[in-house]
């Protein structure tokens, strides 16, 4: 069997080199050794004053376009009219007669929610205010007191002035 010697070209002399074959100092080797770099393709910039533009453009337009009709299914249409058709607002307010009870029950204050914001309210206003509402016998009077009693704040502090008037305290 032949053994081969690597010899210099230039000299003749046998080389001894204990270093690697390819040269990884460059940054042109990749890993294996026998896989190749690729040329990297220059990517042409678009101006937006050529033909390639104004093409490209239309293109975005029209997956622009399409993804929108998708996005636009049925479901989706027929949640946004269940929303449109659903009335929050009946469900956000809340019945002051029941808080005024609830307040004169635990005996504690409370915050009342009005159309202009809240107050709280003690348990003396709430038992005045609740003793006169039982007292009400009309049908159309205990309607206003209603609509007074859960609107604003004004309208509230008729109706406390008009209870402490109106209940004898013991």
């Amino acid at each position: 069997m032949a053994k081969w010697k690597e010899v210099s070209a230039y000299t003749g002399v046998e080389i001894e080199e204990d270093a690697p074959t390819n040269n990884a100092g460059s940054g042109a080797v990749s890993m294996p050794p026998d896989a190749m770099m690729g040329k990297k393709k220059k990517k042409k910039l678009l101006d937006a004053r050529t033909k390639e533009y104004k093409a490209h453009q239309a293109r975005l337009e029209a997956s622009r376009k399409k993804r929108m009709e998708q996005r636009k299914s049925k479901f989706v249409e027929k949640v946004k009219e269940s929303l449109n058709d659903f009335n929050r607002e009946s469900f956000l307010t809340e019945d002051n007669l029941k808080v005024l009870r609830s307040i004169v029950q635990n005996k504690q204050n409370k915050p009342v929610k009005m159309k202009d914001g809240s107050m709280k309210v003690d348990l003396f206003t709430a038992s005045a205010i609740t003793k006169v509402y039982d007292a009400i016998q009309q049908k159309s009077n205990k309607e206003k007191f209603d609509r007074m009693l859960n609107g604003t704040k004004a309208q509230f502090m008729k109706i406390a002035d008009f209870a402490f008037k109106s209940v004898k305290m013991k």
